[in-house]
């Protein structure tokens, strides 16, 4: 159950689909961490699955489960061995599934990060908020392969598109927050040709952030949406087919429900398995 959902909700099916380059992370296929990057993330769901915490932690989470060579990704030091054991993060930046190398690396396009994509995943698997597709007459950013513009430069120019703006303000500050992930997880300040990374935004809403953990902080705070959009998740999951407006009174109980009792995530799927219309299905 956890791998096959993570699969579906988290897109960890993807994970490999567009394998780093080879040359530019070498480390990923030295120490075979797309396998490790899976495992941490089947490992997280389940620890809190078992122990029934809060949904919530999915987010806000200051640990994680890593081997030696995954720790490393991480900069934790104190890590021996192929086992993989409980990790606890000094530095926020690193909590939760945002965090966490597997998401980085399925949300990166094999040569290097992508904000819009790193954007739109945020939007469609933990807030729920999917973009609409982009209009079919619109021309394609074209990568600057002399590495002299950032790639927030490069939006900003496509953004002068009256049919792109809409979309790309709600898409473009939440990839940006994560730029200083490179397309493996790394942690980097700097792009290769010495461009500073800029991980500041503002979201939609009005909200500014200037870094990473200020903008983990911004997501935290939507921890209503996140809850019901996990609900549709697990729903279309256990389903096996997309949620209608049929479904619409179903999630809402379950997720009122959840929230008064100050369920956890065992909570979600006993409720999830329970309902009529699981029952139907």
């Amino acid at each position: 159950f956890v791998s096959g959902f993570l699969d579906s909700w988290l897109t960890l099916r993807s994970l490999g689909d567009a394998p780093p380059d080879r040359n530019r992370f070498e480390v990923y296929y030295q120490k075979n961490l797309e396998a490790a990057m899976r495992r941490e993330t089947e490992l997280f769901a389940r620890h809190i699955l078992d122990e029934n915490l809060s949904v919530d932690r999915f987010l806000d989470a200051d640990f994680s489960f890593a081997n030696e060579d995954l720790a490393k990704l991480y900069g934790v030091d104190n890590v021996e061995g192929d086992e993989f054991r409980r990790i606890d993060f000094e530095n926020p930046r690193r909590g939760g599934l945002l965090g966490q190398a597997s998401i980085l690396t399925v949300t990166a396009n094999g040569v290097d990060t992508s904000p819009v994509l790193r954007g739109v995943w945020l939007l469609e698997n933990l807030l729920g908020t999917p973009p609409s597709p982009p209009p079919p007459d619109v021309e394609p950013m074209d990568p600057d392969i002399r590495g002299t513009t950032t790639i927030r430069e490069q939006l900003t120019k496509h953004r002068e598109t009256q049919a792109c703006n809409e979309c790309h303000r709600k898409i473009d500050p939440l990839g940006f927050a994560l730029e200083n992930f490179d397309a493996i997880g790394q942690w980097r300040s700097h792009y290769e040709k010495k461009l500073k990374i800029d991980a500041s935004g503002e979201l939609p809403s009005g909200e500014r952030f200037k870094n990473p953990n200020e903008f983990r902080e911004l997501i935290i705070e939507r921890e209503d949406a996140f809850t019901r959009c996990l609900t549709e998740k697990l729903m279309t999951y256990a389903l096996g087919r997309e949620l209608d407006l049929r479904d619409r009174s179903t999630i809402d109980g379950i997720v009122d429900e959840l929230d008064k009792r100050d369920g956890g995530l065992a909570d979600l799927v006993e409720a999830v398995v329970l309902s009529d219309t699981f029952g139907r299905n």
